[in-house]
Formats: C-alpha cells, structure tokens, sequence
C-alpha cells in the first residue's frame, strides 16, 4: 500500500496498489459512482495495471487534494462529480477552451506535470450528434437548434458552437437563452419554435428535462409541429429513460433520424479515459470495453 500525502484531505480510505492510477472527485462517490467501473473496465482492456479511485472530498479540503494529485507522478488523471464541477477550474493548470466557455469541469488529464482540466458532457453529446448526421463534415452543413440551456444544454452547446452552419438557442427564458448565445456566438429565439424556425432546423436538439413524461407534453415542441422540420432533419434528445421520448416517437413516425442520449452517457466516460491515457485504445474499442460492464 502507498499512502496518499493528502489522504488526511479525503473522507474515505484510498489504498493505491498499481503504479499508476486515475480518481473521481466528488463529495461521496465512494456511495456508488459508475466511473471507477467504466474506467476499471477499459484500463482492464488496454492491459494497463491502474484502477479508478473513489474519492470523497469536501469543497473546503479540494484544493489540498488537487495540489496531492497534481504532486503524484502516479496520477492519469480522472472524473470530477458535484459539488466540484464549477469550482475545480482554477485549481488546475489550465482548462480546454470549451469547459471555459461552459464554466464548468467534468475531467481532468495529465500534460506532463500539469492538470488540465475538461468537460465532456458536450463532447459525448458532439460525437452522436456527428455520427447520427454522418459526421464532423456533414455537420458543418447543418443549421442546429438547440432547446435548453441548463448545465448539460450549454455545455452542449459549446460543443456546438463552430461546429455547424449555425446555431440557435433557445430556452423557456428568453433572457437565458440570450445570454447563452452571446457567449457562444450562437443566435437566440424565443419559445415555442415557430414553424419558420423549425422549417430551416436540419438538426433540434433536446437539452431540456422535458421528455421524461408520457404524452404530448413529454415534448419541448408541440408533436404536431415537428411536421414542418426539412426533409432530411435529424432530432436528438439528451434523455435516455426512456430511451423513445415522445418528441423522438413522433420525429420517427415523420421519417427523422432520431437517436436518444444513451450514447452521450457512456461517450462522456470514454472521450475523458481518452485524453488521460492517450495513443493506448481507440474510441471504439474504449466503447466496448465500458459498455460491457
């Protein structure tokens, strides 16, 4: 066993025995967090000797612990849980240009002997978003709307935002979705979508909670207007209990590409294991590693 310099910071035990290991930090994620069973999985896949930690860390013990992380050679890198998304970014060396954008950090990696911090919620969302459209290319054709802009909706977004050839905001708060595109360099519009906004949307995106109900008001845009979407569109839905929203039944019964946000669940996982160990697996491969468990 090798003893933590900041184990006094956690309040939970951490006993590493590998010669390298990777930790989600979070104020109780020793009480069932997923990560350490889909990073464990693909660690196991790509034969490397490491394991996912658990660590619970209060806001005010946080900083000890980043400089303990950052301190230990040992350390890939890992997951990072509530109540630290919004707060870990200036405790790090640095952070990638879109968790800037976002304001929050999901991830972090290792560069050497800094901490760069992250966020793939939106980076999960992009990859499906990509693949259901067929590609980073035939994305840049799209015009995207995007409904709802809380923590995972903007971060979403700023996966988004360059990616397309244009983006639209909007949110049940005009003011919001406003304030949101002015960061991102999107344009607003106000809800509901009118049939003209709809009419030139290739790609409507759901990053709202709405969805979970059953019945027509399961879906942040009336069914019946989603008729006026272009031949071709394709609609997207972050939820994933259930996996068929009502917006995407009824997106299929008009012949849209349609696909749920399962994949964005374990894609977040698998792009983060990624940037902490570079040039081991592939994305598929890290894909079938963690959706086995």
């Amino acid at each position: 066993m090798a003893e933590l310099a900041f184990q006094d910071a956690l309040d939970n035990p951490v006993e590493i025995r590998t010669p390298s290991y990777s930790a989600i930090l979070g104020l109780s994620p020793s009480k069932g967090a997923r990560s350490p069973l889909l990073w464990n999985a693909a660690f196991k896949a790509a034969g490397i000797d490491a394991v996912m930690h658990p660590m619970d860390v209060r806001p005010e013990n946080l900083a000890s612990v980043v400089a303990g992380l950052k301190a230990d050679a040992r350390y890939l890198g890992g997951a990072v849980a509530v109540p630290h998304k919004k707060t870990i970014g200036s405790l790090l060396d640095r952070i990638e240009p879109e968790a800037e954008k976002i304001g929050a950090v999901n991830a972090i990696y290792r560069a050497g002997n800094q901490l760069v911090g992250a966020n793939t919620d939106g980076a999960g969302a992009l990859s499906q978003i990509e693949d259901l459209v067929g590609g980073a290319e035939a994305l840049k054709a799209k015009h995207v709307t995007l409904i709802g802009v809380g923590g995972a909706g903007i971060a979403v977004a700023a996966f988004l935002a360059d990616r397309t050839a244009g983006l639209r905001i909007a949110n049940r708060t005009y003011s919001v979705a406003e304030e949101a595109a002015r960061r991102l360099g999107a344009d607003p519009v106000a809800m509901p979508l009118t049939h003209e906004i709809l009419s030139m949307t290739d790609v409507l995106v759901n990053c709202t909670t709405v969805g979970y109900q059953d019945g027509p008001e399961g879906s942040p845009v009336p069914v019946e207007a989603l008729a006026y979407l272009p031949e071709g569109a394709a609609v997207y839905d972050i939820i994933y209990q259930p996996r068929e929203t009502p917006m995407l039944k009824a997106a299929a019964s008009h012949g849209f590409a349609t696909r749920d946000g399962l994949g964005m669940n374990l894609d977040q996982a698998v792009i983060a294991w990624l940037k902490a160990n570079p040039g081991t697996l592939t994305l598929e491969a890290v894909r079938v590693a963690m959706s086995a468990v």
